[in-house]
Formats: C-alpha cells, sequence, structure tokens
C-alpha cells in the first residue's frame, strides 16, 4: 500500500517516489554493488523525493545482504518473488518468504513490496489466495504489498476482465495490511512486448473500473511518447502519459473513451506539471486530486534513475 503523497504541490503529489530503481535489470543490468551505490547516490540527490523502492529478485536478497554497507543508509525494498514462475501444481512462495526474513533482520532494510509473474495457466483465484495467504502469515501487521503481473504478447494473454476481477475480489478479502495490486509491462525487447495505446489504455480503464491499485515497469525511460531516437520497433511510451491518464481519469476529469488520446500523445507542450497543477491540454488536476489518485497509480521501475529525471530537466518541470 503505497505512502501518502503531498498534497501542498500538483508536481510534487505526481513525482513524488513515482520511480523505482530498477538498476539490476535490463538494459542497465548492473552488478549489485554497483546498483546499491548509484541507489544511494539517487537519495542524497536534490531529486532523492521522486525515487522510490529498490528492486531485487529474491534470488540476490543473500548477494545484497553481502554487498551492502550499512553507512549507504536505509534501504527499502521491492522483491521480485522467483517462485512467481511457478510450476503447473502452483507451488507457493514461502522459500522467497523464508530468504526476505533474512533480509529483514539487517538494520535499516524493509520490504514493503513484493512483486511476481505466474504463468498464465496457474493463475486463479485459488493461486492468489494461496499466496495472500503466505504473504498474511509472513506479514502479520506491517503493511505490504502484492503486486501481479499478467503476461502479454502481442495482446493479453488471459484476458484483463479475467484476472482484475480475481484481483478485486482477493484485495476485498485480504487482511487490511496487505494490499494487492496489478503490475503492466510497458516495454520490451522482444517483439509484442509493448502494449499498444489501446491495450495500455485498456488497462488503465480496466484496473479503475475494478478499483485495483497498479504500478507500471519496463520501457518508461521517457516522460512523454516517441521515438526517442528507437529505430524500429514500438514507439516508446511516457510515463507522464501513463499517469496523468490514470490520475485524470481517477478524479473524474477524464472520460474513459479519451484515455488514449492521452496515452498516445507524443506533443510535450501538451503536459503542464507545477505546483499549482498538472494538466493535458484541456483536462487541470488539482493538487488533492493527484495524490488521491497516486494512491491507485502507484509507480514505476526504471533502470535508470537519471534517464527520466534528467528529460524532467530537460522539459522544465524538474529544475
Amino acid at each position: 500500500m503505497p505512502t501518502p503523497v503531498s498534497t501542498d504541490s500538483a508536481k510534487r503529489a505526481l513525482l513524488e517516489r513515482l520511480i523505482d530503481d530498477a538498476g539490476l535489470f535490463p538494459p542497465a543490468e548492473l552488478p549489485m554493488r554497483a546498483a546499491l551505490r548509484h541507489h544511494a547516490r539517487h537519495g542524497e540527490s536534490a531529486y532523492w523525493w521522486v525515487g522510490g523502492r529498490f528492486v531485487v529478485p529474491a534470488a540476490r536478497l543473500d548477494e545484497l545482504a553481502a554487498a551492502r554497507i550499512p553507512a549507504d543508509g536505509p534501504i527499502g525494498l521491492s522483491v521480485i518473488l522467483d517462485a512467481g514462475t511457478m510450476g503447473a501444481k502452483g507451488d507457493t512462495v514461502r522459500a522467497d518468504l523464508h530468504r526476505i526474513d533474512r533480509i529483514t533482520a539487517l538494520d535499516g532494510v524493509t520490504v514493503s513490496s513484493l512483486e511476481a509473474r505466474l504463468p498464465q495457466l496457474t493463475f486463479d483465484a485459488a493461486a492468489i489466495q494461496r499466496i495472500v495467504t503466505d504473504i498474511a502469515e509472513r506479514f502479520p501487521s506491517a503493511e505490504v504489498a502484492f503486486w501481479y503481473e499478467s503476461d502479454y504478447n502481442a495482446g493479453w494473454t488471459t484476458p484483463l476482465e479475467s484476472w482484475l476481477t480475481v484481483l478485486a475480489n482477493a484485495r476485498a478479502a485480504a487482511p487490511a495490511n496487505i494490499a494487492l495490486g496489478a503490475k503492466v509491462r510497458c516495454g520490451g525487447a522482444a517483439a509484442g512486448k509493448t502494449p499498444s495505446v489501446a491495450d495500455l489504455a485498456e488497462f488503465v480503464v480496466a484496473a479503475h473500473a475494478h478499483d485495483v491499485p497498479w504500478k507500471a515497469t519496463a520501457g518508461l525511460h521517457h516522460p512523454v511518447r516517441g521515438a526517442h531516437g528507437v529505430a524500429g520497433g514500438a514507439v516508446p511510451h511516457g510515463f507522464l502519459n501513463l499517469f496523468v491518464a490514470g490520475a485524470a481519469l481517477h478524479a473524474g476529469l477524464l472520460d474513459a473513451t479519451r484515455v488514449p488520446e492521452v496515452i498516445a500523445e507524443e506533443d510535450p507542450h501538451a503536459f503542464v506539471v507545477d505546483p499549482a497543477h498538472v494538466s493535458w491540454r484541456d483536462v487541470r488536476i488539482e493538487p488533492e486530486q493527484i495524490a488521491a489518485a497516486r494512491e491507485r497509480c502507484v509507480s514505476f521501475g526504471s533502470c535508470s534513475f537519471a534517464e527520466p529525471v534528467n528529460d524532467l530537466r530537460e522539459l522544465g518541470i524538474l529544475s
């Protein structure tokens, strides 16, 4: 479950803790110690408030423990559950949770987010319930979010209505300290792994309709959709496009039929992000509305912190 963001500034509400640090993952694939150093530097920069959790696979938690220097300061983790690649019998995630027990015994290390992608054949209400039960045993009172990612291959492998309904029902039945949400992958090196404008918009609208919070990952290196010098392949999506669309929809300022327009926007000047408001063309969102929306449109993972921040600086959104 997300920590509330500021309501004093629309810019702050939109960007606060927006970028989870996925430096261990492609295309950066930094070594563990280098990734931890980068993360510590982000926390010391003028833009520390834009940074979120450090994303790490459960299988590398022991490596993180060995490489971490306490002088780097406290670190909040989002752990990718390797058991999320479960076999056809739907094995539980207990092995990963045992690894988490060991890492959270270290001073300054917290885990408040878990992420997993289940094979299509093992995704059903019973599988999600088993995961929630295991998480509840490991986190009896501490607040933790679990993000489920469905597969995408030139289309949703499992219909959105199907898996979002399962998540919505599990979310309603989960203990109060466990939040369930969806994770959407917005890019990928292989053909067919980047959702189309229509499919990404469909996800945003469907998640809103089912009251399912979401986070994003992959492909969102730039604020605004565009080629950005990438030759061939799918046009990269923009994270401003995605989160402004989600915030405006949540605030009731944007009809669902217009969400694809925001996702498809390639003109940076169509967006305004300042302390007074955030807007896309004729749609203006106030700070309190954005803060409320960020409870549902939570964050995105990026292998680079500097690239999106520098782009925001070039657009004059960050000084």
